[in-house]
């Protein structure tokens, strides 16, 4: 897993975005938001029978339009469980599970960059050295940050923050792949039980939820260890400074744009 340094944003840039471009960006992401936050309040969420109509009704292209709903759906703070039980209902349990999967994961990854991007200079102007500790404290734990909350914070919070206090990408996305796949798989399972019950279904949705838990206790008894270690070593944590490495993806934005993406 990637040991990158984290560092502030404004290291070394010479300057920052004007305020009015980080207004205007802030601006977009609340506005983005509130758009899903209002769907929830004033629309009931499609039972499992309205979104197979749904995706009936565009023939063969339904799959795509299907795959596509659903990763725009992981991106927002709407609850992806329902597309993740169709995904089962729909194509059965292993093309639900692999669809369930791929379409989190890059709704996650979509989040991810709409927080880091619109966000990050607004959440920096107003938390000032404060996010530079935070993610000093996360250097060098990312995947397993994310990997332990991943079961339990919902999937957008976990994208948005991770994008926010800039847990590297390749960290991010590979501790969500490995820690959404039990839940994705036992949502697919129990979508292919109710359309065609079966015992391996009902198999797949047990087995899936302890593998759950398996992954969840070993990331937090790991974390503890590191954290019990760390201390025991003084607690000490190295400064991030001018000199701290840029991470590769950014290098390029930094150079040219004089702040954060």
């Amino acid at each position: 897993m990637s040991t990158e340094p984290a560092r502030d944003p404004e290291a070394g840039t010479g300057g920052s975005r004007p305020v009015w471009v980080t207004v205007l960006k802030a601006g977009v992401l609340l506005l983005l938001l509130a758009a899903a936050v209002w769907y929830l309040i004033s629309h009931e969420l499609p039972t499992v029978q309205e979104v197979r109509s749904y995706v009936e009704g565009f023939g063969a292209w339904g799959p795509l339009v299907f795959a596509v709903v659903f990763v725009l759906v992981a991106a927002t703070p709407v609850p992806v469980t329902i597309m993740a039980v169709s995904g089962g209902f729909l194509f059965g349990m292993a093309q639900g599970s692999v669809v369930g999967v791929a379409a989190t994961t890059t709704g996650a990854w979509l989040g991810y960059w709409l927080a880091r991007f619109l966000g990050r200079d607004a959440l920096y102007r107003l938390a000032g050295p404060r996010m530079g500790a935070v993610e000093r404290k996360l250097d060098g734990k990312g995947f397993l940050t994310v990997l332990v909350l991943r079961p339990v914070l919902p999937n957008w919070t976990l994208s948005y923050g991770s994008g926010l206090v800039r847990i590297p990408q390749r960290d991010y996305l590979a501790a969500t792949l490995l820690g959404g796949m039990p839940g994705q798989i036992s949502f697919a399972a129990l979508g292919a039980f109710t359309s065609r019950p079966s015992w391996p279904a009902l198999a797949a949705v047990a087995a899936s939820w302890a593998l759950v838990v398996v992954v969840g206790v070993f990331s937090w008894r790991r974390s503890r260890r590191e954290a019990l270690s760390g201390g025991a070593a003084g607690g000490t944590e190295p400064a991030a400074g001018p000199g701290s490495a840029a991470e590769p993806d950014d290098a390029a934005d930094q150079a040219g744009a004089g702040g954060p993406a």
